[in-house]
Order: C-alpha cells, then sequence, then structure tokens
C-alpha cells in the first residue's frame, strides 16, 4: 500500500512539473536544462511566478523585442522570460508588468563585470564559450530567481546562491586594494622622500 502511494506521489510529481525552457537549439547541456526546471518549479510553487528560457542560434527579427513579445504572447503570467541569441549577440529580460519590482533587471544585465551576472560572462575571451553561456544563462536565470522569491519572503533550495558572487566581490577588493598600495607606494617614494 505504501509503495502505491509513493508511486502516486511521485507520479503527480512528475506530470506537475512544468518545463520552463521554451526554446533551446543545442545551446544548453541537459544538466543546465534540468537545472533551470527545477528552479523554476520551486520558483512557481513558492510565488506564482513562472520564469522562462530562451536560448536560440539566430533569431528571425531585428529586434530582440520582437522576438519575445512573440513568444511571450501566450505564456501565463505573472512570468519573466530571459532570452539569448548566440548569433545576433543579443541578451534580453522581459517580464510582465506586474513582477517588474520583484527583481533588478538592470543589475543582471548590466556589462559591468561586478554588478552584472549574464553579460560580464558571455563577452569574456574564454576558451570555451558555450561554457560561458551555459554559465551566464545559469547565472542570470538563478539570480533573477531568487530575486522574485526574496521579495514575496521565500527562499529557493534550488538556488545557486550568492557564493559565486561573494568569492568575485573578494576577488575584486584585493585586486583594487593591491593596486591602490601600489600606488601609494608609488608617490610615496616619488614626492614624499624627494
Amino acid at each position: 500500500m505504501r509503495a502505491l502511494a509513493l508511486v502516486f506521489v511521485l507520479a503527480i510529481f512528475v506530470f506537475s512539473s512544468e518545463n520552463f525552457v521554451l526554446l533551446n537549439e543545442n545551446i544548453l547541456p541537459k544538466k543546465t536544462l534540468d537545472k533551470i526546471n527545477e528552479i523554476g518549479n520551486e520558483l512557481l510553487q513558492k510565488t506564482g511566478v513562472h520564469a522562462y528560457v530562451a536560448a536560440v542560434e539566430q533569431m528571425h527579427t531585428k529586434k530582440i523585442v520582437d522576438f519575445e513579445k512573440n513568444l511571450s504572447s501566450n505564456l501565463p503570467k505573472p512570468f519573466v522570460l530571459l532570452t539569448l541569441a548566440v548569433k545576433n549577440h543579443k541578451v534580453d529580460i522581459l517580464n510582465s508588468p506586474d513582477i517588474s519590482q520583484k527583481f533588478n533587471k538592470e543589475e543582471i544585465l548590466s556589462p559591468l563585470p561586478w554588478k552584472g551576472t549574464i553579460i560580464p560572462l558571455l563577452t569574456s575571451h574564454s576558451k570555451n564559450p558555450k561554457a560561458a553561456i551555459e554559465a551566464a544563462i545559469l547565472n542570470g536565470y538563478a539570480q533573477i530567481a531568487e530575486e522574485i522569491a526574496q521579495s514575496y519572503g521565500k527562499e529557493l533550495k534550488s538556488g545557486l546562491g550568492n557564493t559565486n558572487r561573494d568569492i568575485y566581490l573578494w576577488l575584486r577588493i584585493l585586486f583594487y586594494s593591491i593596486l591602490a598600495l601600489i600606488f601609494i607606494n608609488f608617490i610615496y617614494r616619488r614626492v614624499i622622500k624627494k
């Protein structure tokens, strides 16, 4: 009887899981797709927000906004859509108006390495651009989901957390501190020692 109940619960879970990757033209590997769907399902359960990803090689429209509007026309609200077009060198986030204040789109899409989570990874001159794209999409998606969950007072167990961002922050602080010490040493030797 317990085995039958367990099978029933697992079947409900499997069939109730939603696919949050609308398009993937062999850009994201299965493990990344699984993680996105895990985060997306937990976000939906806890907040009611649908967070989607579309990763394509090339768009057939000139503007990414037109491409996103076409994709999102039938999406349930509230929603967020993270879109990447590799050959067009375009990345954007579209969301329904009711969750505009739930996450910081400008920060997530910022090209500044100490702020953004997507564009700095995409523009890094990596030996493996496919891995850079995978990391950028996963990190950006996770940050969107975590910020939305946090705005609802929830925490995602499946989220990536701030570990990577904290490490980068401390590395930047260390780097700029070393530069400041070198500059102070240079000024001291040139100006004060004379």
